[in-house]
C-alpha cells in the first residue's frame, strides 16, 4: 500500500465514525485524525502495511 491509498482509507475510517475512528499504528492507539497527520508525514517510498484497524510501518518500528 502507498501514502495516498493510506490516506483514503483513513479518510473513510472518519466518514463511518464511531469506533472505526480509531486505528492501531505501530502498536499505539490512536484517534484517526492523528494516523492522517502522520500518513501525511511518510515518505512516498515508504513500506506501509495495513489491515483492518492496523496500520504497521516497518521502518518505524521502536526495539525498546
Amino acid at each position: 500500500m502507498d501514502r495516498d491509498q493510506l490516506i483514503q482509507r483513513l479518510r473513510a475510517r472518519v466518514r463511518r465514525g464511531g469506533p472505526a475512528e480509531q486505528v492501531w499504528w505501530n502498536g499505539e492507539l490512536l484517534h484517526v485524525s492523528e494516523a492522517l497527520v502522520r500518513a501525511a508525514d511518510l515518505k512516498d517510498q515508504e513500506l506501509i502495511r495495513a489491515r483492518g484497524d492496523d496500520v504497521v510501518i516497518p521502518s518505524r518500528l521502536r526495539d525498546d
